[in-house]
């Protein structure tokens, strides 16, 4: 993916982010990302949650 290549140019370790269940979790998951938090029903019906993958 483009972000990490740039992320591992400039020196970055890994990268963090957040999403929506109504979102991109299942994507983060197969490219090699571990979920380390949720908040479930947040908002409403969905849950918000964080990723992240060091190089």
């Amino acid at each position: 993916m483009k972000a990490e290549a740039i992320a591992r140019e400039r020196g970055c370790v890994g990268i963090r982010l957040d999403t929506m269940s109504f979102q991109a979790p299942d994507f983060y998951s197969r490219h090699g990302y571990t979920e380390f938090g949720r908040i479930d029903d947040c908002p409403p019906g969905h849950t918000r949650h964080w990723f992240m993958k060091r190089f």
